[in-house]
């Protein structure tokens, strides 16, 4: 990560450049302390692994090389954490014979529900069955010559942005299936906390005689995991550095554990041997074991108490896009409190207010390397109506660096576990997606990071997954789950 001065000459007094000093020597993180980080990961994640009477992961497999699919048409829906944005999409698949082959995919329809919609489950399901309606419609995905043939209807596959829970689940196509959501954070808006999410989109498709079968449900980790398995064979993890943090990498079973999680869990069949596991690493923290080894500052703690969540999912305050900008604007208001940044008239009103500084403003403020950080001024004068002197400028530059560096590392580290977790017997693809890695500065020390962690294991690549993945995904495992869109070799 580039120094806040390293390219220009700092004109911080010596009671600025003491204050500053202190703070980002704060937020260094050794590489013995990302070791003993990426130890403990790798041990909770063989703790919190899904055994052969289930668990409160969800569990799936990606589409394997042994099926060949017919012509046909699949839906992928993704419901978001929140319940503000649901997006819907549909792949055709072609036949194949080796070669896996989409022909067309749709353009992705997103909706917005109204406040009225997430008063409650059922106004939202609702909402739900009128965004599946509209885009049926739209596309003119179904022949109604074919409406009421249930084998006949196409299967949407859903991915949704939260923990998800399952009891004897099966596809819906066998019989009732279970999937409840394991955990909401007191930051979403709808709470879907322990609701059967299934059946509650299954007695809203009958109830609306919507013309289509819900074939799976997954995390939408877990979703994305599966699409960039389906275009690369070596993938083994997937992971969303986005408003949250999470990621899902492929497990080993022994056949016969194989078999007896098949027998429970329908969407944990592995051709392979293999299972993909949810991981909620943003949890990662909760227990004392684990926070022990995370580099919790001061603001860190401020920031955990004041959060409607407090002592939970601490790793993803560290590293997620929703906490730091916030973590940022702790460090500015701390600077301002020692009469250090601005000038003592200048209306503060905008930046004393809790998340106002957006972590999207650091990417730009990093990436600025002009002698007077232009765009920093002028960031902060249309964003907060504060005129800043050079000084200012040069302390914000570099409180975003430091933040995003101990982010970064942080990142890099999680992903070491998951890889060496995964334990590839060969080469390895780590499939990444999320709006922090827009930052080239981000993405750049992630990566050194995680090589580092591994021993330079170049053999592992990494992969930018394109938007809207997890529809892919959602798609391809209904498609699994359908048996008329798949025959065995």
């Amino acid at each position: 990560m580039v120094s806040a001065n390293s390219c220009r000459h700092s004109v911080l007094g010596d009671i600025q450049q003491k204050l500053l000093g202190q703070v980002t020597s704060t937020f260094l993180v050794s590489d013995e302390q990302l070791e003993r980080m990426v130890h403990q990961m790798v041990e909770d994640l063989r703790a919190e692994e899904p055994k052969s009477n289930g668990s409160e992961y969800t569990t799936a497999t990606p589409i394997s090389a042994g099926h060949r699919m017919t012509h046909g048409t699949a839906l992928g829906m993704a419901i978001d954490a929140s319940g503000k944005r649901i997006r819907i999409s549909s792949t055709s698949f072609a036949n194949f014979d080796g070669d896996k082959q989409i022909s067309e995919s749709s353009a992705t329809l997103v909706f917005i529900p109204p406040a009225r919609a997430r008063e409650s489950t059922t106004s939202f399901f609702e909402f739900v069955a009128f965004c599946i309606r509209e885009f049926i419609h739209i596309h003119g995905l179904v022949d109604n010559s074919n409406v009421g043939s249930g084998d006949m209807l196409p299967p949407l596959g859903v991915s949704i942005g939260l923990p998800i829970s399952t009891q004897n689940y099966q596809s819906l196509i066998q019989g009732p299936l279970s999937c409840t959501v394991a955990e909401v954070s007191k930051e979403d808006s709808l709470d879907l906390g322990d609701r059967d999410v299934a059946r509650h989109l299954h007695d809203t498709v009958l109830r609306n005689h919507l013309p289509i079968r819900i074939a799976s449900i997954t995390n939408n980790v877990v979703s994305s995991l599966i699409a960039a398995q389906f275009n690369n064979s070596t993938t083994r993890v997937a992971a969303s550095f986005n408003h949250g943090i999470n990621a899902a990498y492929l497990k080993r079973c022994p056949d016969s554990q194989t078999k007896r999680m098949a027998d429970t869990d329908q969407s944990q069949r592995a051709d392979d041997g293999y299972v993909a596991v949810n991981t909620e690493i943003g949890r990662f923290g909760s227990a004392p074991a684990s926070l022990a080894v995370l580099p919790m500052t001061m603001w860190d703690n401020r920031i955990d108490r004041e959060s409607r969540n407090p002592g939970t999912r601490r790793f993803e305050k560290l590293v997620a896009d929703q906490y730091l900008g916030e973590i940022v604007r702790n460090l500015i208001t701390d600077f301002m409190d020692e009469h250090l940044l601005f000038a003592a008239n200048c209306d503060v009103s905008k930046i004393n207010e809790s998340y106002s500084f957006h972590t999207a403003y650091m990417a730009p403020i990093m990436e600025d390397i002009s002698a007077d950080l232009a765009s920093v001024g002028d960031l902060f004068a249309t964003e907060f109506g504060i005129a800043t002197e050079l000084a200012d400028r040069q302390i914000i530059r570099a409180l975003c660096d430091c933040v995003a560096a101990r982010a970064s590392k942080l990142s890099g580290a999680a992903l070491a576990a998951l890889v060496s977790r995964t334990k590839p017997a060969s080469s390895c693809t780590v499939a990444l997606s999320g709006v922090l890695l827009n930052s080239k500065l981000i993405y750049r020390t992630t990566m050194d990071t995680m090589y580092k962690q591994l021993r330079n294991a170049r053999d592992t690549k990494v992969h930018i997954q394109p938007r809207h993945s997890d529809l892919l995904g959602a798609a391809l495992n209904a498609v699994r789950l359908s048996p008329e869109f798949q025959r065995r070799k």
